[in-house]
């Protein structure tokens, strides 16, 4: 699994974007990301809240070392190949209330310039969640895959 991770520069410097392709699902690599975040947006104040040190272990018998984070934050972003569309194809024709929808090709590519994939009346529910009446092939295969993990599984 292969991830970008980018500084940002000019005043959003002290932020940093971590994008990669199918893999683990946002949550997930939220959950990591989230440790690495000195400070953290506070809307309420409209300011940053510091998030304190952290000791990192070090190697074999050396004492952890307490670290400050100097990131106010990190953004994600996750796209999708074309194995990443053949599993939303998948997920919509066996777990959803719209399985005539196609998203993508049957190489994976992605069908564009379809508009609204919902017909009027239409309950749109994929993988157990409802959604409004409006799906686009991009907005279908990110919902059909919004909480699902993508990371290829080891063979020995």
């Amino acid at each position: 699994m292969k991830f970008s991770v980018r500084c940002s520069t000019g005043t959003a410097s002290a932020w940093m974007n971590v994008a990669w392709a199918d893999g683990p699902t946002t949550r997930q690599v939220g959950d990591i990301t989230g440790r690495f975040e000195g400070r953290k947006f506070n809307g309420i104040t409209d300011s940053y809240d510091h998030q304190g040190s952290v000791l990192v272990a070090g190697e074999g018998e050396a004492m952890p070392e307490e670290v400050v984070y100097g990131c106010d934050g990190i953004n994600t972003a996750r796209t999708y190949s074309t194995a990443g569309h053949l599993e939303a194809q998948r997920v919509i024709e066996t777990d959803s209330s719209i399985p005539h929808v196609r998203v993508c090709d049957e190489d994976g590519n992605l069908l564009r310039g379809a508009g609204n994939l919902i017909r009027p009346g239409d309950e749109v529910r994929v993988a157990g969640h409802g959604y409004s009446d409006w799906m686009d092939a991009h907005q279908a295969v990110h919902l059909a895959l919004y909480e699902r993990d993508l990371t290829p599984t080891r063979t020995k």
